[in-house]
């Protein structure tokens, strides 16, 4: 019964009850310095300055502050208005084995959107999001790194689909001893 009520409470907490195919909850990214540069590697970069995007291929690492995001490519939208001084950039769209790493969690997907306006990064296809020995899976992810406020949905697409969670519970007092 004890360790019933512990997970209920854990559901609880991070919204696991908040909806039929949805979880919302807190992201540890929450007040993550989106001012800071970005930081770029790639084996290849490719320029279209009359469009106003770089695609960055293999190996992509791009940094931000304590943010590090990994795929096989990466495409950055800037303002073509600010070449002239330092670009501007609005979006990074990111495809193929995408890892997005914090000091306390990592989350896998299949593409990602992070529009730099706005802060919020949505990810696509596949999501497995770690913390610690905790796991979420689903479909789809919006991630407010203004706020902190993560949403995990099972279905995306018009595809039905379930948000799946693996939780480690504290041990027992009776283990303990």
């Amino acid at each position: 019964m004890k360790y019933i009520t512990a997970a209920i409470a854990l559901l609880l907490s991070i919204g696991l009850m908040s909806g039929p195919s949805s979880v919302t909850a807190q992201s540890s990214l929450k007040g993550h310095d989106t001012e800071q540069p970005f930081d770029v590697t790639a084996d290849t970069l490719e320029v279209r300055q009359k469009e106003g995007w770089a695609l960055f291929k293999g190996l992509v690492q791009v940094t931000q502050g304590g943010l590090l995001m990994k795929a096989d490519e990466i495409r950055v939208f800037y303002d073509k208005e600010s070449l002239e001084d330092n670009p501007e950039i609005n979006r990074l769209d990111a495809k193929g084995r995408i890892q997005f790493t914090s000091a306390s969690e990592s989350i896998a997907a299949e593409r990602a959107i992070y529009d730099v306006e706005k802060r919020l990064v949505t990810m696509l296809g596949n999501i497995v999001i770690k913390r610690g020995e905790s796991v979420l899976q689903g479909s789809r992810l919006e991630l407010d790194l203004v706020s902190g406020l993560t949403k995990l949905d099972g279905q995306a697409n018009d595809q039905k689909g379930r948000v799946k969670g693996t939780f480690k519970l504290p041990e027992s007092d009776q283990k303990q001893k």
